[in-house]
């Protein structure tokens, strides 16, 4: 893959020296200190207001969960309801420091980072920046990618476009840097949201070709560290920081296994074998374990067709290689997109091959991982598995020591984090369809949503309960965020928040 381009430096405002030079003393000193004294306010709304932002994908630790806070059993338009404004389109999730919340979209073909007041749903702010290489993708995938849903730690945003690259803005939307990369090569284009840890932008860039782990400098935007994944194909999970509080690994779920790297360095701490071809949920943590769960209609073939067997009576210009022309019905005809790595319009012998193995040795599976020791873990870390009720898209949560699974069709399963023994399994949320958002919860209720639109409300606990259930009338594919009593729902083209009055 071609290097990365460095990354563009913005000016940035004039420093304490740089004033003295052009102004009076006296007047450079006055405005330094109502700079300081702005800034400080500005650190001062975000710590504040909220102490507990939902600033990444799935909120604190990428836990999917909220302590201290609740949300709405019923809400919908006209109830609970606190403000709705249009967005430009995307599936990113909605994001929250401080008093700002952000989302980012493609609009009129520039790729957007809005701002929003989260009280009120006025725009603060709204960055643009051109798109590179349009990715292509699904029906379901868009520029602004499906889930890269903007981090911030506070003093900065950071949103990553996989069309463009990572780029990153003040909290009054300036922008402070950017580091170009090249678009990813896969067929349902990128969905990795950028991860905030140890002064570092993480972004895991897994594709059909070429994969690989980035790390660039929170401050400059330049890169620390990358790490090549070879042999593995495209994922869409977003990469855990452990442990939660000064973490040390970045856990990192994709082709057919879990794998820690040191956060300092990118070297490789650990792996856990036995993971799908193609890995969409990202995992989470507690105290006691990292969990992972992923399904894809692929696992476990146990053989493909020989090569020979299709290259014999496909291949109709003798060129040792098969287009989709000359593919043969059957799996290479069905699969030729994801059999085609590099995209070329040809599947050749080293890429069939590639395939055939990754499908052989795919599992379905939802696993229990205890962190710690060195190189393959395999045998002496996991401490449980379980096959039923296996999410395809939606992250695990792990919640006061149960985990909560949701799969297509509205199936819900719920399982002792600690044994793995299921609590209850694929009983039914009464809301049909795939689902793409990731549950979230908060106080003794659980939150999911339906990619037609319909959120169910249920009792976190070892029986299902279902509380509610609210048909939203748009698509939803985003993860929802939580701040306050309040749940900020990201519909096709609307963001909402609904509040919970008090008792």
């Amino acid at each position: 893959m071609t290097p990365s381009p460095a990354p563009r430096r913005v000016p940035a405002p004039p420093t304490r020296r740089g004033l003295h030079r052009v102004l009076p003393r006296g007047f450079a000193l006055a405005t330094a200190c109502l700079l300081s004294a702005q800034f400080a306010l500005q650190a001062a709304d975000v710590q504040t207001q909220d102490p507990q932002n939902w600033a990444e994908f799935r909120g604190p630790h990428r836990s999917g969960a909220l302590e201290g806070t609740r949300f709405p059993s019923a809400f919908g338009p006209g109830t609970n309801q606190s403000w709705s404004v249009a967005v430009p389109g995307g599936h990113s999730s909605p994001s929250i420091s401080g008093s700002t919340l952000v989302v980012t979209g493609f609009e009129s073909n520039r790729l957007v980072t809005l701002a929003l007041d989260r009280h009120s749903g006025a725009t603060r702010w709204r960055a643009e920046i051109p798109p590179g290489k349009i990715e292509s993708g699904s029906r379901l995938s868009h520029p602004a990618t499906a889930t890269a849903t903007a981090a911030s730690d506070g003093e900065r945003w950071v949103s990553y476009f996989a069309p463009f690259g990572l780029v990153a803005y003040a909290p009054d939307g300036r922008e402070l840097w950017r580091h170009p990369l090249p678009t990813p090569i896969t067929q349902h284009g990128a969905s990795s949201s950028p991860v905030i840890a140890g002064g570092l932008v993480l972004q895991l860039c897994d594709q059909d070709i070429d994969s690989y782990l980035l790390a660039v400098d929170l401050r400059t935007g330049e890169r620390r560290w990358r790490v090549e994944r070879p042999g593995v194909r495209r994922s869409f999970s977003t990469p855990l920081p452990w442990p939660a509080h000064n973490p040390e690994l970045v856990v990192v779920a994709g082709t057919l296994g879990l794998v820690a790297y040191d956060l300092a360095d990118g070297s490789e701490r650990w792996r856990v074998r036995g993971l799908p071809n193609e890995m969409v949920a990202s995992p989470v943590a507690d105290d006691a374990a990292i969990y992972v769960a992923g399904w894809t209609s692929g696992a476990g073939v146990p053989s493909l067709p020989a090569w020979t067997d299709l290259l014999t009576p496909g291949d109709q210009d003798q060129d040792g290689r098969l287009s989709r022309d000359e593919a043969p019905p059957g799996p290479a005809k069905q699969h030729f997109t994801y059999l085609d790595a590099d995209k070329d319009g040809f599947i050749t012998e080293t890429e069939y091959t590639s395939i055939a193995r990754i499908f052989q040795e795919s599992r379905n599976t939802a696993l229990a991982v205890k962190p710690g020791g060195r190189g393959d873990i395999t045998d002496s870390h996991v401490l449980w598995r379980a096959q039923r009720g296996l999410p395809y898209v939606p992250t695990p949560l792990a919640y006061q020591g149960l985990l909560y699974l949701v799969r297509n069709g509205g199936l819900a399963s719920c399982l002792d984090a600690r044994t793995g023994e299921y609590c209850y399994q694929e009983e039914r949320l009464g809301a049909l369809g795939d689902y793409y958002s990731s549950p979230v919860a908060a106080g003794d209720r659980i939150l999911v949503i339906s990619q037609p639109g319909t959120a169910v409300v249920y009792r976190a606990g070892r029986t299902l309960e279902v509380l509610s259930r609210v048909p939203l009338g748009e698509e939803v594919l985003a993860t929802p965020a939580l701040a306050e009593d309040t749940l900020y729902i990201r519909t096709k083209t609307r963001m909402i928040a609904y509040h919970d009055p008090p008792p």
